[in-house]
């Protein structure tokens, strides 16, 4: 085994499974130490035509389904073994250039599969996360304060995440009143503050 590891005509399918050896070492060291590599560089795949890799070409990879270096791994450990597979199995010894070809065309086409029964496997994460112009539309309920236009007053909001969101309010109409506890429809985001109207 280790002649067959060895072999020049081996090398770099051999280099390619010794990366992936090291990587593995690398993440158990990591995730003793209480983090993971895996999720390093994980929106390569959304790289735009000025990048290295076009997002088209990306897409075609599935970089954008899992981690890179998830990816990677699977590549590497695919391509090291394409390679000793085409070595030892053809009667005739292929040019070095020849057998490195088809294996990195092996390893891509079958990585891209896997990247995908892999991304159906993997946990998706779901953003709570929502920008200004979902306030828009949302009923929060005046806390502290009494609004009126040019004066904010402080108001409270739950999203459809559960989270509380407290912005300041003034009335869209200049001769409006909001008092406490009363509840407005946030309608315009001002520079420092939300303009609303009354919920009726």
């Amino acid at each position: 085994m280790a002649d067959i590891l060895l072999s020049p005509t081996n090398f770099w399918f051999s280099v390619a499974l010794i990366a992936v050896f090291f990587v593995f070492i690398l993440e158990l060291i990591s995730v003793f130490f209480g983090v993971s590599m895996l999720g390093l560089n994980d929106d390569i795949g959304d790289i735009d035509s000025n990048g290295f890799l076009s997002s088209a070409f990306a897409n075609f990879l599935n970089l954008n389904k899992v981690p890179f270096l998830i990816w990677l791994v699977i590549f590497l450990t695919l391509f090291g073994l394409a390679g000793l597979i085409i070595n030892g199995l053809t009667p005739v010894q292929l040019p070095q250039l020849l057998s490195i070809t088809l294996a990195i065309a092996i390893g891509i086409l079958i990585t891209r599969k896997c990247a995908v029964f892999i991304a159906a496997l993997l946990p998706s994460s779901e953003t709570s996360a929502i920008n200004n112009d979902d306030f828009i539309g949302a009923v929060a309920e005046i806390t502290i304060g009494r609004a009126s236009r040019g004066n904010p007053a402080e108001a409270k909001f739950t999203d459809s995440f559960s989270q509380p969101h407290f912005v300041l309010v003034e009335p869209f109409e200049k001769e409006e009143l909001f008092a406490q506890g009363e509840r407005v429809i946030l309608v315009q985001k001002s520079e420092y503050s939300w303009l609303a109207t009354r919920y009726q």
